[in-house]
């Protein structure tokens, strides 16, 4: 899972299609993309989850062959917001 739409983004989904994944951005409704990333979208090489992201996407948008647990979280939106600071709080107290 990408949270997402920017040039770093696109780098992440470009590395994880690299290993065989199927990468999902979310972003809500309305955000601008990286170009190479809408692009990427649109030929369908990439699902776009069009929300704000929560907590309970992390169990909700994975794969199936795990319960629909996310494997890998990237970040990539910019500045300060309360879900991207609360992802940090959750991944420190599992590591």
């Amino acid at each position: 899972m990408i949270i997402g739409s920017n040039p770093i983004a696109n780098a992440r989904c470009s590395k994880s299609l690299e290993a065989g994944a199927k990468p999902k951005v979310v972003a809500p409704p309305g955000a601008e993309f990286y170009h190479l990333l809408a692009k990427k979208i649109e030929e369908g090489e990439i699902e776009w989850i069009k929300k704000n992201c929560e907590e309970d996407d992390l169990t909700m948008l994975g794969r199936p062959e795990v319960d629909n647990v996310v494997d890998a979280v990237f970040v990539t939106s910019s500045g300060k917001n309360a879900f991207s600071t609360a992802l940090q709080a959750f991944t420190a107290v599992k590591s």
